[in-house]
């Protein structure tokens, strides 16, 4: 899995990757952005993910966009989810998410 993260802002990271986030790639992409979010030197409380690129989530997948959002809120933050496909996004309503995580 390909991801990108970036700084915007003061205390924004954008995060953009493509392909799956299942049992294997879900894990990689959960500590990336964790270890980015630690390693800020502004406390962060914008965090936005592409998933333009993204054509599967599992429920692990889920659990960790769960964890990263909890991290944010712990923080005052909030997480955003651009460019995702009503397939993947339905992954989401089913589970309750679209009622903390915004969707762009």
């Amino acid at each position: 899995m390909e991801i990108s993260i970036k700084n915007f802002g003061i205390s924004g990271i954008y995060v953009k990757a493509e392909g799956r986030l299942d049992l294997d790639s879900a894990v990689e992409y959960g500590s990336k952005i964790k270890d980015a979010i630690e390693d800020a030197d502004e406390t962060i409380t914008e965090l936005v993910l592409d998933f333009s690129d993204i054509t599967f989530i599992s429920s692990f997948g889920l659990k960790v966009i769960l964890e990263l959002y909890k991290q944010l809120k712990a923080q005052n933050g909030s997480v955003k989810i651009k460019n995702i496909s009503e397939q993947i996004k339905s992954s989401f309503t089913m589970v309750g998410f679209d009622k903390f995580i915004e969707f762009e």
